[in-house]
């Protein structure tokens, strides 16, 4: 059976990165898998709204999408901000084999690797509606695989505690 993996956290946390890894490893082993990542998602939809509102509006379409494709046989990896609670409670009733993999990185990380520019611009005051600065967000409560950014672990490091995390839930699973 298929399954999603809503890879989710911050701006610049590394869910595109990990994302990508954990799709390149799927397709490897012969997995059909589809990536969805926000900001690519965002620029097919032609959505350039940031409110949380509006953020809530346009995750949740994503959301019905990742149900869409999961229920026809393929994984999904989503790469998402995505930090609401109503989502994350929405996905878990809605997407069946829902995974929820959450990376904490400190925002001091945040703002050393900000790739957009988002917290540099929002610093010089020429943005807002930033998520986590003055937009409330709502970090996942009960994560499937709980990531905590440390400046002592390499991408690869990470990559392999969440490989290690997904084969640890598949052999509860099988109990």
């Amino acid at each position: 059976m298929s399954k999603c993996y809503w890879i989710t956290g911050l701006s610049a946390s590394g869910k595109t990165t990990l994302s990508k890894l954990l799709v390149d490893n799927f397709r490897l082993s012969g997995r059909q898998v589809i990536l969805l990542d926000g900001d690519e998602l965002r620029q097919v939809l032609n959505h350039k709204a940031y409110t949380n509102e509006e953020r809530i509006i346009i995750v949740m379409k994503y959301s019905r999408l990742c149900k869409l494709i999961s229920s026809q046989g393929v994984d999904v990896v989503i790469a998402v901000i995505g930090l609401f609670k109503e989502i994350h409670d929405w996905n878990r009733e809605n997407i069946p084999n829902y995974i929820e993999i959450f990376i904490d990185t400190p925002l001091h990380e945040l703002k050393r690797r900000d790739p957009k520019g988002l917290y540099k611009k929002y610093a010089a005051g020429e943005i807002q509606n930033v998520a986590g600065l003055d937009l409330e967000v709502n970090f996942p409560e009960n994560p499937n695989v709980y990531l905590k950014w440390s400046n002592k672990k390499t991408i690869d490091s990470m990559f392999q505690e969440l490989l290690d995390n997904l084969n640890q839930i598949e052999k509860e699973k099988e109990k």
